[in-house]
């Protein structure tokens, strides 16, 4: 024991001798290793970010979320799932509205009337104006100014408030413009042979096509079994268009681990032969007196992997710390920026690739330490 710690002790000492010898050397690999690394952050960050702003882009139009129309038979009872089925099922946040007429303003300009269905009272209250008396409902985004506003429902003028809905509120996904809300019954319904109504939903943690698929399941199986007309409108088939091309992206991304694991691997290899050649003398004699050849050939590896580990860890804090100013300024991508969890499949990429050059530059360091003694100091 006391002879392998004086060994590890001997060939640190020389390792160390040999980068301050030869300085040329390990910042060769460190050089290398560095720039290229941070060359793979920059081009498969700038996927990651890409496709960050894709889907930001996709769900701040409602790319999240489902709407699904219902005409159901008017002398029929049906029943649709509560808010909370559908959270508890598909993980949903939804409104439900059922729609009942339409009113006019003073201008004479029309919007449509909604009631919605008792058992969400608990979501709807709080919308409406004195704990529920019949209210307006404005897009933010809409050029509507609120307040008390005179409508005539069926030739009979109301006064009611009307108020904008939260920011990025649900229902605005909904509601273009303007809606009246009322409680269920306080408008009558029309005459005719269907109840319109509409789900708005919306995907909680979306992550891929098949979160809205499953929704669009649900209610296909659900709005079928009642024999409902119904039409479900949603995002999936983009989804599927964003996920189709990340998976080319990632064969991208392959080739380039490749090519940087073939430059790397190149340069550890010439390197790590060039200095076994030169120190093969003392190692041989090393050999002779005991020192098993895999001893030589970790103490390669070894120093490889400080080398290189050191040099990719290095190259990940520099874009970490300076990726604003390379997103914004060099891949000119915006005010964006990307965590660790995000770029962890390229930084596993990348590590495979380095991990794989350092034992690949070891395998004529390996053949050369298991050279027959007597051919080397004959």
């Amino acid at each position: 024991m006391k002879s392998l710690i004086l060994t590890v002790l001997y060939l640190a000492k020389d390792t160390v001798h040999r980068w301050l010898s030869r300085l040329s050397s390990p910042l060769a690999r460190v050089l290398v290793v560095f720039f290229l690394t941070l060359a793979a952050l920059c081009g498969m960050g700038s996927y990651a970010i890409s496709a960050k702003i894709v889907k930001d882009k996709l769900l701040s139009r409602g790319g999240d979320s489902v709407a699904i129309h219902v005409a159901a038979p008017a002398d029929t009872p049906h029943g649709y799932p509560t808010e909370g089925e559908l959270r508890r099922i598909v993980n949903c946040e939804s409104f439900h509205l059922i729609s009942v007429g339409s009113a006019s303003d003073e201008n004479g300009r029309i919007f449509p009337i909604y009631t919605y269905d008792f058992r969400r009272s608990g979501q709807m209250l709080p919308l409406l104006n004195n704990g529920g008396s019949p209210t307006i409902l404005i897009n933010p985004k809409s050029k509507l100014a609120p307040g008390p506003t005179t409508i005539q429902i069926n030739r009979v003028p109301r006064t009611v408030a009307a108020h904008h809905l939260p920011d990025n509120h649900l229902l605005t996904r909904l509601i273009s413009q303007r809606a009246l809300i009322v409680q269920p019954g306080d408008v009558p319904m029309r005459r005719g042979n269907a109840v319109s109504s509409t789900f708005i939903l919306k995907v909680n943690d979306l992550q891929s096509a098949d979160d809205i698929r499953r929704v669009e399941t649900y209610f296909n199986n659900y709005l079928r079994l009642d024999g409902n007309q119904f039409n479900i409108i949603s995002a999936a088939s983009i989804m599927d268009e964003l996920e189709s091309a990340l998976d080319k992206q990632m064969q991208c991304r392959l080739a380039f681990c490749l090519g940087i694991s073939v430059i790397v691997g190149i340069l550890l290899t010439a390197l790590a032969g060039i200095e076994y050649r030169q120190n093969e003398y003392i190692y041989t004699l090393m050999k002779s007196f005991g020192i098993r050849p895999m001893l030589l050939v970790a103490a390669f590896i070894t120093e490889n992997l400080i080398l290189v580990g050191g040099s990719a860890v290095a190259a990940l804090a520099v874009f970490m710390h300076s990726q604003d100013y390379i997103v914004l300024h060099l891949l000119k991508l915006g005010k964006y920026s990307i965590t660790l969890p995000e770029i962890m499949t390229e930084l596993h990429l990348i590590g495979i690739t380095l991990l794989a050059c350092v034992f690949a530059s070891s395998i004529p360091v390996f053949f050369a330490a298991n050279r027959d003694i007597g051919r080397v100091l004959k």
